[in-house]
């Protein structure tokens, strides 16, 4: 069932060219080749004299471009620090405010002149002043540089 030969001598194989090449093909293929590129149009970018001048000019142009650029977009813009003192806001111009954009009773503004004299941090942190001692003692404050 097996009808493949163990060895194949190459030696054996008769030897003859497939291929057929005409008559005098390479002595006629340079000055075809020739003839081609010859009727090709030339299609210059820039005149050849020109290039290396320009391409010497755009170089340092390019880089100082990107250079440039690159400062510009990695440059921050230093933020202004606006500070108002609340102290110096006339009352009116509170009111204004909270009448303008905040919800608000008129019981709200009822208490606002009760509040002008009052400490009112010690009623919003809800801390004992036993408490707020330990931890100033636990920070260390007086032998800190600020």
């Amino acid at each position: 069932m097996n009808n493949k030969p163990e060895n194949i001598d190459l030696n054996e194989l008769p030897k003859h060219n497939v291929y057929q090449v005409p008559e005098d093909y390479f002595d006629k293929l340079p000055t075809r080749i020739m003839a081609r590129t010859a009727a090709a149009p030339k299609q210059a970018w820039l005149p050849a004299q020109l290039w290396p001048n320009l391409r010497v000019a755009v170089a340092p142009v390019l880089l100082l471009m990107l250079l440039v650029s690159v400062l510009y977009l990695n440059l921050e813009q230093p933020a202004t620090k606006q500070t108002i003192n609340l102290a110096t806001v006339p009352d009116s111009e509170i009111v204004d405010y909270l009448t303008s954009y905040a919800t608000l009773e008129s019981a709200d503004f009822a208490e606002l002149n009760n509040l002008n004299q009052q400490e009112l941090t010690a009623d919003f942190l809800n801390v004992s002043a036993a408490d707020a001692e330990e931890e100033l003692e636990y920070h260390n404050l007086r032998n800190t540089d600020y």
